[in-house]
């Protein structure tokens, strides 16, 4: 089971709606600063808002990370992403994986998913790996 690790990379250690930019720094391994620019560069290109899934691929298509569908167990239901280490190897989350959840994006990164808040309850949606 991951383990929660608090992460705000915001420069001025504000608590706000930058999850998306947080999740690039944090998977990535980034700085801030260039995971802001990726990301205007994603809107000037695909003229969707500056969170929007189709900004999140444009900007993690650029370092080879691909998208899967949610992920789900044997009873159908879904995963919790404190729960996805039993869905990517470990050779993965050592890359940097980035997943979606209801509105919000988390970034995991070895055993831990690093967030503002403890959002390992919230149920995965798509999630996006370094191709191998």
């Amino acid at each position: 089971m991951l383990k929660y690790k608090e992460f705000n990379v915001n420069p001025k250690h504000h608590k706000t709606g930058d999850c998306s930019t947080r999740a690039i720094v944090g998977a990535l391994g980034i700085p801030y600063d260039e995971a802001l620019d990726l990301q205007m560069e994603g809107v000037k290109k695909t003229y969707y808002d500056f969170t929007s899934h189709q900004v999140m691929e444009y900007v993690l298509t650029k370092f080879g990370y691909v998208k899967h569908k949610m992920p789900r167990k044997d009873d159908n239901t879904k995963y919790m992403v404190r729960e996805m280490d039993k869905v990517i190897p470990s050779q993965l989350l050592k890359k940097g994986v980035i997943v979606n959840v209801a509105n919000h994006y988390v970034a995991l990164k070895d055993d831990y998913y690093q967030d503002i808040w403890d959002s390992g309850y919230k149920c995965v949606g798509n999630y996006y790996t370094k191709s191998y």
